[in-house]
């Protein structure tokens, strides 16, 4: 894949638009994830209603709850038909740094080029993507959160504090917006653009804990999961649902499956233990 000089494709953008209603939307996702959650994920979801053969994506991740913000991971993957689409040339870049010496080229602040995220809000994203071959993104949909397969995804971990931050579009250089390119005309397409929230959570709520087979019993089948698990390499078992904070094999809650789980297991299994008192409560702070 090559990579596009940054300025060439955002420059696309500066094209005057067509006058037509918009039928075009990119919409973020909006969702809830627990505190401190890490490996979230938020989907991009565009639908055009024209072939294209460029798009331009200035995202700005704010926060609006004092705290609440990404930590420590955070990247931009286009995927599905953004990917095959437009994959010849394509820039994405990571701009911490918000300029308020840039307010007269945008409608609000814009953002310098840095290089990396700060995991301080506000910081951004730029994505641009651009055929110079017969490939385009053609015309279609693919699909609107929670159904759909996102045409883009952002890849994060998330602070501690309970809150929210958004996903919005912004501005990174005269009439550089968030730009849909049509591919015989090169007019930007009018699109409509849907904001994302994503609310950190202060909630627990477990659907298998201590039960690994998630059927509601406790049998050799989830003693042997959790032998699997702590002795024998197998990858972890998490919980189904997100706002569990321990895996489903780790019995006493100590945030590692071990030999100590196998032995509570045990106990319930082949002992008849109670399981209320020999499980931990994942909800019990």
């Amino acid at each position: 894949m090559k990579t596009l000089s940054l300025m060439l494709i955002v420059g696309l953008a500066v094209i005057s638009p067509s006058m037509a209603v918009a039928t075009s939307s990119v919409v973020i996702e909006s969702k809830t994830v627990p505190l401190s959650a890490t490996g979230q994920t938020v989907g991009v979801y565009i639908v055009n209603d024209a072939t294209l053969c460029a798009v331009t994506m200035p995202l700005v991740i704010r926060s609006t709850t004092s705290g609440a913000f990404i930590a420590d991971t955070l990247a931009f993957e286009p995927l599905n038909r953004l990917a095959s689409g437009l994959g010849d040339m394509v820039e994405i870049a990571y701009l911490p740094t918000e300029d308020s010496l840039k307010w007269w080229l945008c409608d609000g602040f814009g953002f310098q080029l840095q290089g990396a995220p700060d995991f301080a809000s506000p910081d951004a994203i730029l994505y641009g993507g651009f055929s110079t071959s017969d490939t385009f993104m053609t015309a279609g949909s693919d699909g609107t959160p929670p159904g759909g397969t996102p045409s883009a995804q952002f890849y994060f971990n998330v602070t501690g504090t309970a809150g929210t931050f958004e996903i919005d579009t912004t501005c990174i250089s005269p009439a550089n917006h968030l730009s849909l390119i049509e591919n015989v005309t090169w007019e930007r397409v009018p699109v409509t653009f849907t904001k994302g929230v994503v609310t950190i959570a202060d909630t627990c709520a477990c659907d298998c804990h201590a039960d690994p087979i998630c059927d509601s019993v406790h049998n050799i089948l989830d003693l042997v999961a959790i032998v699997g698990v702590a002795f024998q390499g197998a990858d972890p078992i998490p919980d189904p649902n997100a706002f569990c904070p321990y895996e489903t094999t780790d019995v006493n809650c100590d945030n590692e499956t071990s030999v100590l789980d196998v032995v509570r297991m045990n106990l319930v299994v082949n002992y008849g233990a109670d399981p209320d008192t020999t499980f931990c409560d994942p909800c019990e702070p």
